[in-house]
Order: structure tokens, then sequence, then C-alpha cells
């Protein structure tokens, strides 16, 4: 049922299905690293290629360009993380559109983790969908997480056992805070309405699949069971007596230790076994990390399993057994159940057993002294009320042309509410170095606190907070997608040009051509042992030619691109541009009918 073993990557599930293609999808998360967002579009635009051009600044823009007004990711207001394992670079202000802030309706936390890719058979356009319910956030964090894939295609008849997802993407637009580009809520509104059809093939040995929203108006209720395990990072002595109070034995609960001390000695008694990750597991989670890295390391999965005679139930995703995330009404999460006969889905005991999740865990001892450092507590609620507060502020930026003409001044406009117990708070536009920081606890210049001038690539309304506490272990550093007023017209050309090297513009253009249809020449010339390239340098461009022919008389439409390319490339440094080239495609903007680029 559920296997340690069974390792699965957050890419695997952007591969295409055999015969399919990526058309679109929508994320949600609590929490999001903007690095781990960088990877999902080069995934999509490289998967056939070799994939050392990941971390290629050239590749990222041209994955960015192709997929990012298809991939929308709703993440709670304030919880998107300051990149830490990435140098700051003008490529962050490309995911701005990308990124949707949103809250939940009451006074908790949206929390629903999950993926909603739809793929397309480009031959027959059948359409499929592929849900991934997770419990971890889209962060670059090693902890212990459960993951469920899900494959769907449209039936018929409506599927009564989707109504809670259908309602899900529906509201997202509602739980989406500031303005939202109206394609964005077009996607959301189409989603709900193709999911509402989408009948899912369930994991080997499940039979039935349902979804939940608690905090919706969907809520989950535990079911009559024999017996019962509990795995959460995070419990509340309410919540788990809710869940089990069905439950004819609860076998075990497995928690964080620093959880399972909080609760009490009446609910623990509740289960047969309080158990933890043990040590090893803990080191394993967190391997290969460094100081400066983000990691939530040790358990965060979220499952609930029942057994009922010869019935077995898995319940899994975002919500923890806490009375905000299931009783409280307060949070929106999701979660999804799948029913089996135990014979097919395995037992409590297989996932108890050696060959389970046993060799991971060890039994809890409540004697083992803990004393919480209560200054480190004050200073964390400080820096979480901060952060609420600097969320929930009416913050914008301004943005005007700079001293010279390289340059682009930004303001942050709003009033910065009291922060108490931060003793030092500074913002920054996440493309550049936190060393250019704005400090927030200064007198403003009416409610404008200039934050610097910046060149026109590191311009982005993706801007950074560091909140620091008097206690030397309690800070936090986060980022908020601030609408701002005004963008330099020609940002996207000079962060292309900050991506390229003078050698860099046949290669793009390469992936241009690639682009149109011939996926194999994509992958053989641009990303192969560098003969074409090669060919090119030393003016062989009759493969240019060919193809240029080729996508004039099959797709004109796709000219426009590459000459959006080089209109961009001639307001900057044109000297990119190979004159040879040039003389090129002078005869193809002839036959467009003049220079569209320009």
């Amino acid at each position: 049922m559920l296997n340690p073993s069974n390792r699965s990557l957050y890419t695997s599930a952007l591969t295409s299905p055999p015969g399919m293609v990526f058309d679109e999808a929508i994320a949600t998360s609590f929490s999001l690293d903007p690095a781990f967002l960088l990877q999902a579009p080069v995934y999509l635009a490289f998967t056939a290629t070799d994939s050392n051009r990941a971390e290629d600044p050239l590749s990222i823009f041209e994955a960015i360009r192709r997929y990012s007004e298809r991939i929308t990711v709703y993440v709670q207001k304030g919880r998107i993380q300051v990149p830490a394992k990435l140098k700051p670079n003008p490529l962050f202000g490309l995911l701005e559109e990308m990124i949707v802030e949103s809250k939940a309706k009451g006074h908790g936390v949206f929390h629903p983790k999950i993926w909603a890719i739809r793929f397309i058979n480009p031959e027959t356009d059948e359409a499929m969908y592929r849900l991934v319910v997770l419990s971890r956030n889209l962060t670059t964090d090693s902890s212990w997480d459960l993951s469920l894939q899900l494959d769907g295609y449209p039936a018929k008849r409506k599927q009564s056992a989707n109504k809670a997802l259908v309602y899900l993407f529906s509201v997202l637009p509602k739980r989406a805070m500031g303005k939202m580009a109206k394609h964005r809520r077009t996607q959301a509104q189409r989603f709900s309405d193709e999911l509402l059809y989408v009948e899912w093939e369930c994991p080997a040995g499940f039979d039935e699949a349902a979804f939940f929203l608690p905090g919706e108006g969907y809520d989950w209720q535990p079911p009559e069971a024999d017996r019962a395990v509990v795995i959460s990072p995070f419990c509340t002595d309410e919540a788990l007596q809710h869940i089990v109070k069905h439950c004819q034995q609860a076998d075990a609960l497995i928690s964080r230790p620093e959880t399972l001390l909080t609760l009490s000695e009446e609910t623990r008694s509740l289960f047969t076994r309080q158990l933890h990750l043990d040590d090893a597991a803990e080191e394993q989670a967190s391997d290969g990390s460094t100081p400066d890295d983000i990691i939530a390391s040790g358990l965060h999965a979220k499952a609930y399993l029942f057994e009922n005679g010869r019935d077995s139930e898995l319940v899994l995703g975002s919500a923890n057994a806490t009375s905000a995330a299931l009783l409280g009404k307060t949070n929106c999460e999701i979660l999804v159940s799948l029913k089996g006969k135990k014979k097919h889905t395995g037992t409590i005991d297989d996932l108890l057993s050696s060959d389970g999740i046993e060799s991971y865990l060890q039994d809890f001892d409540p004697a083992q002294p803990f004393e919480p450092d209560v200054l480190r507590v004050e200073a964390g609620s400080h820096v979480e009320q901060a952060r609420a507060l600097l969320a929930e502020a009416e913050l914008t930026l301004h943005c005007h042309p700079g001293g010279n003409d390289q340059s682009w001044a930004l303001w942050l406009v709003g009033e910065i509410p009291e922060l108490p117990g931060i003793v030092q708070a500074t913002a920054w536009p996440v493309t550049v170095s936190d060393g250019l920081g704005c400090s927030l606890l200064d007198p403003a210049d009416g409610n404008k606190r200039a934050l610097g001038e910046f060149s026109v690539p590191a311009i982005t309304g993706l801007t950074a907070f560091s909140l620091k506490t008097s206690h030397p272990d309690v800070s936090v550093r986060f980022v908020l997608n601030l609408p701002i007023d005004t963008l330099p017209p020609d940002r996207h050309a000079m962060i292309l040009q900050s991506s390229m090297q003078k050698q860099d513009f046949l290669r793009y253009l390469l992936m241009l051509i690639g682009e149109a249809g011939q996926q194999s020449f994509f992958a053989e010339n641009a990303f192969g042992d560098g003969r074409f390239f090669t060919g090119l340098a030393s003016g062989e461009e009759f493969a240019v030619l060919e193809e240029l022919t080729r996508i004039y008389s099959r797709e004109p439409e796709r000219l426009k691109d590459i000459a959006a390319l080089i209109g961009n490339m001639r307001k900057g440094q044109s000297d990119m541009i190979p004159q040879d080239f040039l003389a090129l495609w002078a005869v193809f903007e002839s036959a467009m009918g003049g220079r569209n680029g320009r």
C-alpha cells in the first residue's frame, strides 16, 4: 500500500503519456520556491533532449517563453520562498505571471497541494488529465512525503466523485489576491468544467476514488473501522480523537517527536503505538543539504488508513490531523479517498512490518527530556506575525526610468505596519542580491521607500523580504508578488540578451526552429554532438535555410517568433546576430511583407 522503497520525482508527473503532448497545467501549494518552479517548464521543453542544459539561462528563458502562459501556480500569500539553491538572476522575474498569491476564505491558510495537467493527442485532439495529489509543497526540501498520481479521460457522464475537485478549480480565482489575468481565470473554469467528466484510473488494488475539500463545504468524515493508522507531522488532540472515534483499534500514530510531546496522554493512549522517524531516516532525508538550504527535514506525509472487515481505505492529501485542517472549516485542503479489498491493497500489518516502514521508525519515548526554548518560540511567533502583516498590507511597486539609460528606479509604495519583535526588516527585488536591500524600519518618504535603481532585466514585481529578531536563530525570508505600475517596455528583450553570449544567437534560433514540429531536429542539432553549431560557425547556413523555408511554407505563423527574436536583438546588442544570417533573413522579411520584428 505505502512502500518507502518506491520513489518518484515531481518531473515524472510532467512526462507525457505515449502519443500525448503537454497542453496546460494548474498547480496549488502552500509554499513555493521559485527555483523549483523554473524546473517545470525546462523539463517540459527538454524531456526529449539532453537534460544537461537544465541550468543554462538561455534554455530556461526559452522554456518559460513557451510554457509560462499555460502553467498557473496558486500559492498562499506570503509563502513564496527566497531561492536558496540558485543565485539571484533576472530569470526569476519571468515567473511573475505564473504565480497567483491566494488565501483561504476563512482565517486559515490556503493549503491544497496538487497538480492538474492536461495532455492532448495532436493527431486526434483527444484530451486526458493527470492529477497529482501531494502532501509536500512545491519546494526543494527533502522531507518524507506521499504522492498519488491519477490518470483519467473524459467520459460521457458526469462523475459525482469529482464534485469537490471541480469546486476547488471553480473557486481558485476567488481565492486569488489582487488582479489576475483573464486567461488564467478562464483556464481555471475550463479545468473545472472538464474535470466534472473525467473518469480516473485507480492505482493497482483500489476500485474507487473520491475527493474531499475540508474548509470548503466538502468535508471528510472518518469511517467506521476495525483498525486505523494515522500519519501526520502535525496533530491536535481534538482532531485525532475525531479521526479514531469510530475505530475499534488504532494501531499506530506516526508523527514528529515534538508533535507527540504536545499531545495529551489521553490522546496518545488511544493508539497502540506512537512512532516517529528514526535518526537514520532523518539524516537520509537531509542528505546532501547545506546549511543555507531550505530543508523541512523529517516527516511531511499525511495519510489515514482504515480497515473494516475485508475492506481497506487510504485517505491522503494535504490535510494534517489538526483542528484547523479537519474541523475548523478555516483552511483550504484537499484529500483523496481510495477504497479497495485488503487482499489487493495490502494491510496495516504489511505497512508496519519489516518489509514496510518499520525499519524507518522508532517508538516514541514520552520520558525523553524536552525543554522548549521560550525565547525562541516567542521570536518565531513574532516573525510569523510580521510575515502575515506584510502579506496583508496593501503594498505596490512604482517604477520609472532611472538616472541613466540603462537603469530604472523601483519604489515600494504603501504603509509598513508596526512589526513587534522585529529588529531588522529589508526588501529588495528577488532578481538581485540581498545586499541591495532597503530597510523597512527607517522613516519613509511619505508612503514610499526607494528600493534602488536597477538594470532593466532586474525589474520585477517579485519582492523579497527579510525579517530578523533579537534571537540569533530566528529569522525569515519570503517573497511577495507585488503589483507594479510600469514595466520597462523592452524588459523581456533585455532579459533575453542578459542570458545570451555572443555565440548564443544561432543556438536560440535553433530552439525556435525546433518548436516548429521536428523534435528530432531540435534534439539532434541543438543538443547533440555540436557538429551543427560548428557548421554554422563556419558559414554553412544551408540547414537554417532549409528549416526556415519549410516553416515558411507549412507554418508561416512560426516566423513571427523568429522576427520577434531578431527585433529584440536589434534593440540592444545587434552584433550578436551574424551578418550572414541577417542577409538570409532579409529574404524572408521581404516575403512576409515587411520587417515584422522592428
